[in-house]
């Protein structure tokens, strides 16, 4: 009897390791297919770095301090004007017209009528927003520990952020920024201990973006983005630099907003290149307008004096430690085009919703798997998030896609 036990449970083993495997396959297959077909998106949140910043910094500040003892009143005047310069052309920018969003508007009694029923579900998909941010503190936005002060900027490496999202191997959003390292905005931070940004890159996709937005769908499940129906795609990208530190009077600052900085675009049909896709590089020069608008404290330094071998106490600061936020916002409108083909639309989801409903319910949700690297010799931080249908568990994403840091 205990031999017949014994073998029933070998066979009810072997019977489930072969589910377990079955199952396993499957799921392999299943990943592989919606990777393929854009179900997962990856966001790569990139913030540079560059010692060879400092020496522009350090040259000038090096005349500075000549200027201070030698009290030449010449080079003061000098970097005024260039600061007013820098700070006129930060003005400008900052008065640019934006574009216009349909909001969540009040539509009113939704039940008076499909059209209006129709409308409000458009104008909800009309509009996506992403917030991103960073786990960990960036560890060094100075390169050396300073006998000098909580911002001496002389060993300053900071030298821009940049965003990555993808869709498999497809490149949906990239956008890169770098320090202004012009002679009126090194001159600002001197001044001001204040740092401006160019804009380096910015391509978009309108084919893989996230509109419309539907999120009770995957990717490959929902309509693609329509020029014609949803006119041109308001692209707006928000970031904004916090730092922790504690100061000579041990007094703690957590969380402190230095500064935010705005890349605002509409990307139009007309604005696309043969592959249908919107690329400025400002190397190129080509004619579009797209400008990084804001301004930023440079990173205060933590107190940590020291003592040194003889005993001598010795007052120090770190080399700041910092984080960055992103929220990135797509928004498109109704055209009148689409307005005037409304019912061929809501005929079109009526049908595709009964359709679902005789489908396998399978919800669509989003589940985050994160890690936080440094590459290159510590010149680029990497902030990886990974989404994908919640059918999929955060352990198989991070397993097909290499991921083993921190949740």
């Amino acid at each position: 009897m205990l031999s017949k036990i014994k073998t029933l449970a070998l066979l009810a083993a072997i019977a489930c390791a072969s589910v377990a495997a079955a199952q396993t396959d499957t799921t392999v297959a299943q990943l592989d297919s919606a990777a393929k077909k854009g179900d997962f998106l990856c966001y790569d949140m990139l913030v540079f770095s560059d010692r060879q910043v400092s020496q522009k910094i350090s040259q000038q500040w090096e005349e500075q301090t000549e200027a201070i003892s030698g009290e030449s009143r010449g080079f003061w005047m000098g970097l005024l004007n260039a600061t007013k310069g820098a700070a006129l052309g930060a003005l400008q920018s900052s008065g640019s017209t934006s574009f216009i969003t349909m909001g969540a508007e009040k539509i009113g009694d939704l039940l008076k009528s499909k059209k209006e029923q129709w409308r409000a579900v458009v104008t909800k998909e009309n509009r996506f927003e992403k917030k991103l941010f960073m786990l960990e503190n960036i560890d060094d936005f100075y390169s050396k520990v300073s006998g000098a002060g909580a911002l001496d900027p002389s060993s300053l490496c900071f030298n821009g952020f940049g965003c990555l999202q993808r869709r498999g191997n497809d490149t949906v959003l990239l956008v890169t920024a770098h320090l202004d390292t012009s002679e009126a905005a090194i001159s600002r931070i001197l001044r001001h201990s204040k740092f401006e940004l160019v804009l380096d890159t910015l391509v978009f996709n309108p084919k893989l973006c996230n509109l419309p937005n539907d999120s009770a769908r995957s990717f490959s499940q929902r309509k693609p983005y329509s020029f014609a129906e949803r006119g041109s795609v308001g692209l707006k990208i928000d970031v904004k630099i916090t730092s922790s530190w504690i100061n000579q009077a041990i007094q703690i600052y957590k969380d402190v907003e230095l500064g935010t900085f705005t890349i605002q675009t509409p990307i139009n049909e007309t604005s696309l290149d043969a592959d249908g896709v919107f690329r400025f590089f400002r190397e190129r020069n080509d004619g579009k307008d797209c400008q990084i608008v804001g301004e930023s404290f440079i990173v205060p330094r933590s107190f940590i004096g020291v003592r040194d071998s003889d005993g001598r106490y010795h007052d120090c600061w770190g080399t700041g430690q910092y984080k960055i936020a992103m929220t990135i916002k797509e928004t498109c409108t109704i055209t009148p085009h689409f307005e005037e083909n409304w019912k061929a639309d809501w005929k079109e989801r009526q049908v595709a919703s009964k359709a679902a409903k005789k489908a396998e319910h399978r919800p669509f949700g989003l589940i985050s798997s994160m890690k936080q690297t440094c590459i290159e010799n510590g010149s680029t931080w990497v902030t990886s998030l990974v989404e994908a249908p919640a059918n999929y568990t955060v352990a198989q994403v991070k397993g097909m896609l290499g991921f083993s840091g921190k949740k």
